[in-house]
């Protein structure tokens, strides 16, 4: 099923130069080649070559510890492995090999690929008593040593990332498993971190080596193009139409190290999901498309709906405004609308109901004075006025509409409730609206907040692979990165773009264009793509074309997927239509 990657420029140690771990030494280097004679037949001589062939011992600069990490894998699912020591690096790999399968002959033949990590420059770090030695950003880059007394415990960086595990989780199993106190933990134990040289192994269907970067491969900002953006769509829109089970239900969140679903749920991102399966049949024709959709429309409301008088309530837990916006929306949007329209009228009348005189919206419907999450939940109700709008030109509408922007075009300008989180809902409302008629005011609104928006994409930093989500390190009150967040805001951003066309603004067309580039990038870095990134999934139907929370946690939720599917249907037609590849 799975095929390579475009993307897999090099395959051999040449490409670790995008590494920013990684340099090179002269061919003299202090860890040679393995002498192949001293090597049994069978893995171990059939790694030896490869590796010799590679020049990968001789180029590896700094020189590895004299230990290695190696795990023998078939399709993800680890067979044997951990740390092997050794006079050097490559005696340590050979060793762990010869070692591995003597255990087990049979295991020679079931072994598909080796997960390999050579550690290197150790450096003491702090073991802190309110926090983890390290922070998120360094999973899957550094490993870790702790110990205390006798109790001792190294862990390696792809060990990590193939756990999903965090520097906390490693401290707090650390202390767990060798029973000793937080004042014992914070007092008596050393920490040391360490970078590695990061491998896979690939022995069929041809043996290769492939240098990782956090057990992934680095996507470069000049692979993304018409093409690869295409391959992302369609990938995320597999992935969504295999998530929706025969009785209509959508996999809420999925954890792929674990290979089991989550408990959790959430009826925004549900319904979410659902408009983001009406809207792929009706870009591919789809009827069966159509009729997962239909199917998953009805699942929800049969297990979440609920009238009160004339209201229609979507309730999991509590009643709140923008989970019955988008389940209203998923009706409007949908072929199959007219068998919903009860629902779809009582959903809007709850809507109406909740908009206050003033433009502001109760946000929960059990609690007349709630506030909470306008950065959300007004967007995505205007989202589905707009939408009504541009069906119906009612009057009405555009009145509840306008109420509502002048309240929050001052709400959100106000510094101490500014948040990006607003940006793409409201953005995705009013150019639905202007793309219809002008609006002055909130085409200017538009552009000032998507102007704004831009300072949030983050550019730089230790590690490349984080380029291009909206994360700024420095404001770290608007939330950590997240991969539905990289999606909705390029699903504001190309309608800003779009816009900007409209009105032949041609440096927010630039500037636009250049972050959706940038957030492909992202984007793509995230994916689940191909046996590489997968090298230790071993239930790889469940995350094939799904997209990880973030660089370092592989999570996969709903919503980080649909955003950046949605998002990506309006870059590829408008791009495409542009001619802005």
């Amino acid at each position: 099923m799975m095929t390579r990657r475009s993307r897999l420029v090099q395959v051999l140690l040449g490409s670790l130069a995008c590494s920013a771990t990684v340099s090179f030494a002269s061919p003299s280097g202090r860890v040679g080649p393995i002498d192949e004679s001293k090597v049994r037949t069978g893995l171990s001589a059939q790694v030896a070559r490869l590796v010799d062939e590679a020049g990968v011992l001789l180029r590896l600069d700094p020189v590895p510890l004299p230990r290695a990490w190696v795990v023998l894998r078939r399709r993800g699912e680890r067979l044997a492995g951990g740390w092997y020591s050794g006079s050097d690096a490559r005696d340590a790999l050979i060793r762990a090999l010869v070692e591995l399968t003597a255990k087990n002959p049979k295991l020679e033949s079931r072994v598909d690929a080796i997960e390999i990590c050579l550690p290197h420059s150790q450096e003491s770090a702090l073991v802190r008593k309110g926090g983890a030695v390290l922070s998120n950003v360094h999973r899957g880059i550094k490993g870790i040593v702790l110990e205390n007394g006798e109790a001792k415990v190294m862990v390696c960086p792809t060990a990590m990332v193939a756990g999903n595990r965090s520097f906390d989780n490693v401290e707090k199993r650390f202390r767990d498993e060798h029973h000793i106190s937080l004042s014992d933990y914070s007092d008596h134990t050393v920490a040391r971190t360490f970078d590695a040289y990061q491998f896979l192994l690939r022995l069929k269907p041809e043996p290769v080596i492939i240098p990782m970067f956090r057990g992934n491969q680095l996507i470069a900002q000049s692979a993304v193009n018409r093409s690869t953006a295409r391959r992302l769509k369609d990938l995320m829109a597999k992935w969504l139409i295999s998530q929706v089970q025969p009785d209509g239900r959508m996999i809420y969140r999925y954890f792929p190290s674990r290979g089991e679903e989550a408990k959790g749920n959430n009826m925004i991102r549900q319904f979410m999901a659902t408009v983001a399966l009406v809207r792929l049949g009706k870009e591919t024709g789809d009827a069966g498309i159509a009729e997962l959709a239909r199917k998953n429309l009805r699942y929800n409301l049969d297990h979440f709906y609920e009238l009160n008088g004339e209201h229609g309530l979507i309730r999991y837990k509590d009643v709140r405004l923008g989970a019955v916006s988008l389940a209203a929306l998923a009706i409007v949007e949908a072929p199959f609308r007219k068998e919903f329209e009860s629902y779809e009228l009582a959903l809007r009348k709850t809507t109406e109901y909740m908009l206050r005189g003033d433009g502001s919206f109760q946000t929960f419907y059990d609690n007349r004075d709630s506030t909470d999450n306008q950065n959300f939940y007004s967007g995505e109700t205007q989202l589905l006025w707009a939408t009504l709008y541009e069906q119906t030109r009612d009057k009405a509408i555009i009145e509840r509409i306008q109420r509502a922007f002048r309240y929050y075009r001052a709400w959100h300008l106000d510094e101490k409730n500014r948040n990006p989180a607003f940006i793409p809902w409201h953005t995705q409302a009013y150019v639905k609206l202007l793309l219809l008629e002008d609006h002055p005011e909130m085409r200017e609104f538009v552009f000032e907040m998507n102007d704004w928006l831009l300072s949030m994409q983050q550019n730089d930093g230790d590690y490349p692979d984080t380029y291009g989500r909206f994360y700024d390190p420095k404001r770290p009150k608007f939330g950590p990165p997240h991969a539905s967040s990289t999606g909705v805001y390029l699903e504001g951003l190309i309608d800003a773009y779009r816009l900007a066309v409209e009105h032949k603004e041609q440096e927010r067309m630039a500037r636009y264009r250049d972050a959706i580039m940038r957030g492909l990038r992202s984007l793509m870095q995230l994916q689940f793509a191909d046996d590489v990134d997968m090298f230790y999934v071993s239930k790889r139907e469940r995350v094939y074309g799904g997209m990880r929370t973030t660089e370092y946690d592989n999570g996969i939720r709903v919503d980080n997927v649909q955003h950046a599917f949605m998002g990506l249907q309006r870059i590829v037609k408008t791009f495409d239509g542009e001619g802005a590849w």
